[in-house]
């Protein structure tokens, strides 16, 4: 079950998205149970986004008969062996069960990985056979273990035609091609936006699961399990937090996400039975949306629709959310190796600015000036000699005592 979260956050007023036009597909597939009811995330469908009618299963991921094929080779995959520790099930289709698909138009294809399973794989929804990509995961396991932190719960195909995954803890953006045999790229850990504070988007436990949907503007936007927007730009990784969607009842979480035709977002949820909801993207407003014959419990939506969000360069202004700062800071490697860490600011005003690193109780580590007279700056931290290994927290403030970023650091072992 979803936590309740007991505080609210302001969403911001500004009019993000302008120009929605009608897209171009009224259905998007899911995954569901063979059930209504039911909780095994197992069986693809398809789903009318104007009625909200599923159609019977076009693939059980559980069949036990059916064979998984090598997407290199084209042959039968003999290279999956039973878990017997966990029960995985790394051997069936949709393993115990799928949370993260992407649709690919172009080539046909229902992009997905199982959970616990480090493999990503496709349905040819032609033959309706599932391939594999092996040799070569996420984490360069393939069909090994995932945890609750680094597993893979959200996944869409970007108008530039690439996948893209996140981890839950949000230190690893994954790309894949999607034509021929699958390529995974690593483009590394996401850059919290200076104004998103306690909101970080390293929080695995608070913006952990949900799903992914991608605009026309070269940007992902993430929905998490808690109802949570965080805005990606796929070019730097910048990530802002937009706020949480309201008008959604405290027991709805959020686990996947489709565009509708008409340029609405509609979420799904694997737990809430009531009804599903249907968000305004200028606004992040929710309204119910009850399909006319019931509901599957479902955790996941995909199709190709993008939200429309690009302007033209010469009207094309930045929301409001950037005016105080268009700076970017980028705190790594975190966790810290040996005794150090760096920072990266781009874009900042030139001035001196100060840094400083407490720990969990409040009480200051150390404190460093910084002084910034370069588009990018660059500046090595070091911890003091025998500092305990544990969490500190990272801030920076300006001339003015106005925080500019802040980020939890964890400090594994000292030289």
């Amino acid at each position: 079950m979803k936590a309740i979260v007991l505080c609210l956050f302001v969403l911001c007023n500004t009019a993000l998205f302008t120009g929605v036009r009608a897209q171009s597909e009224r259905f998007a597939y899911a995954v569901t149970d063979l059930k209504k009811d039911g909780f095994a995330w197992i069986t693809l469908r398809k789903l009318d986004l104007r009625n909200g009618d599923f159609s019977t299963t076009l693939l059980d991921g559980s069949n036990k008969d059916a064979k998984l094929f090598d997407a290199a080779t084209r042959q039968q995959s003999r290279k999956l062996i039973t878990d017997t520790n966990h029960l995985y099930q790394p051997q069936l289709a949709f393993g115990t069960g799928v949370s993260a698909i992407a649709y690919d138009r172009k080539n046909n294809r229902i992009f997905f990985v199982p959970m616990f399973v480090d493999q990503l794989r496709y349905v040819d929804l032609e033959t309706m056979k599932v391939f594999c990509v092996t040799g070569k995961g996420f984490y360069n396991e393939a069909g090994s273990e995932l945890g609750a932190v680094n597993t893979l719960p959200r996944m869409v195909i970007a108008g530039d035609g690439y996948g893209y995954t996140i981890s839950n803890d949000g230190n690893h953006l994954f790309r894949f091609s999607t034509s021929g045999i699958p390529e995974i790229s690593d483009l590394g850990s996401l850059v919290d936006h200076h104004a998103n504070n306690q909101m970080t988007i390293h929080n695995a436990c608070g913006n952990g699961g949900g799903d992914m949907i991608a605009d026309d503007d070269g940007n992902l936007f993430l929905l998490t399990a808690q109802n949570g927007v965080y805005k990606i730009k796929i070019s730097n990784l910048e990530t802002v937090y937009l706020g949480k969607i309201s008008g959604l009842p405290e027991q709805f979480a959020t686990n996947g996400a489709a565009v509708d035709d008409e340029g609405r977002i509609l979420l799904s949820s694997s737990v809430y039975k009531e009804a599903w909801y249907k968000v305004d993207p200028e606004n992040w407003k929710a309204i119910e949306f009850k399909p006319r014959n019931g509901l599957f419990k479902t955790a996941d939506l995909a199709n190709s629709n993008l939200l429309m969000t690009a302007r033209s360069a010469k009207n094309k202004k930045s929301p409001e959310f950037y005016s105080a700062s268009n700076g970017l800071i980028k705190l790594y490697p975190n966790p810290a190796e040996k005794n150090r860490f760096m920072i990266r600011l781009t874009n900042l005003e030139p001035g001196d600015y100060s840094l400083s690193v407490t720990d969990i109780l409040g009480r200051v580590i150390l404190e460093k000036k910084i002084g910034i007279g370069t588009s990018t700056h660059t500046e090595t931290v070091n911890f003091p000699p025998k500092t305990s290994i544990g969490l500190y927290l990272v801030k920076i403030v300006n001339k003015k005592n106005n925080q500019v970023f802040s980020e939890k650091l964890m400090l594994n072992k000292m030289e």
